[in-house]
C-alpha cells in the first residue's frame, strides 16, 4: 500500500529537515524587505493554503502544491511539486510571495534561495508540531500578509470549536492507549512525541502507544504486541475492513487488545495529518475512532 501523499510530503521534507538544522528567522527575509501587499501568492503546503483562502485572500492565490485538494478553487490554481520545486516554473507565475514550509528551507534551499535573490519574498510557515503551534502559523501567514485582525479572529474561532471536541470526550473512556499506523509498506511507521498528531491524541485525553518515539519512526510487529494498544488507527487510506483483514494476516497480533476487542479504526489521513483552519474536523473524525 502506498504512502498517504500528504504524509509523505511532510515526512520525507521533515526528514531533510531534522538532517540540516534551522535558520528561520534569517532566512525569512527577501530582498524586497516586509511588505503585507501581496497579490501574487504561491503556497507550497495545503495547510498554508486554506489559511490563505481562510483570511480572505484566495483570490491572490496564484499557485499551490500539487497535493493541494481544498478547497475546490484550488484545482483552477497553478501547481506545484513541493518535493521537487523548478525555479523557472514559479517564476513565469510571477509571485510576490511564496509560503513555504519550514523544512523546505534545506530540502529546496537553492531553488528559494535563487527566488529571493530575483525580489520574491518568501517566508517559511513554522512546522506545526502541536495545536497551539497551528495557532502561531496563522498569526504569522496574517502578519506576512497584512491580515492581523483576520489570523487573530480565525485563532479565536478555531478554538472555540476545537475545546467544543476536546470536552466532549467521554470521562469514563479517558487515557486509552493508541497507536497510529501511518503506513504499512513496505514497513510500518507512526507518529512519536513532536508531531502533530501525538498532540491530538493529548488533547483528547488518549495515549500514544509509542510517545517514547520521538517524530516519524519505523516500528515492528513485535513494538506493537509489546506496547499492546487499546485502539489500532490506520491513516494510510484502508478502509475499515481491509485495515482488519491485513492486521489479522500478520499473524501474532490475535493478543493485541485492539484486535481481540476490534478496534481497528481507518480515517481520513489527510485531515488528520494537517495542521490547518479544519483542525477541528480532524480532531472529531479522531475523537470519532477512539470513544464511539
Amino acid at each position: 500500500m502506498k504512502l498517504n501523499k500528504l504524509w509523505f510530503v511532510l515526512v520525507a521534507a521533515l526528514l531533510i529537515f531534522t538532517a540540516c538544522g534551522s535558520n528561520q528567522d534569517k532566512d525569512s527575509q527577501s530582498s524586497k524587505g516586509d511588505k503585507a501587499n501581496y497579490h501574487r501568492i504561491v503556497s507550497l503546503m495545503p495547510s498554508n493554503t486554506e489559511t490563505l483562502y481562510k483570511l480572505g485572500l484566495g483570490k491572490d492565490v496564484v499557485g499551490v502544491s500539487t497535493v493541494d485538494d481544498y478547497p475546490k478553487d484550488v484545482k483552477n490554481k497553478k501547481q506545484f511539486d513541493a518535493m521537487k520545486l523548478n525555479k523557472e516554473a514559479l517564476m513565469k507565475a510571477k509571485p510576490d510571495l511564496i509560503l513555504a514550509h519550514e523544512s523546505q528551507k534545506s530540502s529546496s534551499k537553492d531553488t528559494l534561495d535563487a527566488l529571493k535573490k530575483d525580489g520574491v519574498k518568501v517566508v517559511y510557515v513554522k512546522d506545526a508540531q502541536s495545536i497551539d503551534d497551528v495557532y502561531d502559523s496563522f498569526k504569522q501567514i496574517g502578519k506576512v500578509t497584512g491580515k492581523q485582525k483576520q489570523a487573530d479572529k480565525l485563532v479565536s474561532d478555531t478554538k472555540k470549536k476545537v475545546n467544543k471536541v476536546i470536552d466532549s470526550v467521554p470521562e469514563h473512556q479517558k487515557k486509552q492507549n493508541v497507536f497510529r499506523e501511518v503506513s504499512s509498506d513496505p514497513d510500518l511507521y507512526t507518529a512519536g512525541k513532536g508531531t502533530f498528531f501525538d498532540d491530538m491524541l493529548t488533547q483528547l485525553h488518549a495515549k500514544n502507544s509509542f510517545h517514547n518515539l520521538k517524530g516519524w519512526q519505523k516500528v515492528s510487529k513485535e513494538d506493537i504486541i509489546r506496547k499492546n494498544p487499546a485502539i489500532m488507527v490506520n491513516t494510510a487510506g484502508q478502509s475499515d475492513k481491509e485495515y482488519k483483514q491485513m492486521v489479522e494476516k500478520r499473524g501474532g497480533m490475535k493478543q493485541v487488545k485492539a484486535v481481540k476487542d476490534g478496534k481497528l479504526k481507518s480515517v481520513n489521513g489527510d485531515q488528520i495529518s494537517r495542521p490547518g483552519p479544519r483542525i477541528d474536523e480532524g480532531l472529531k473524525e479522531l475523537r470519532d475512532a477512539l470513544y464511539e
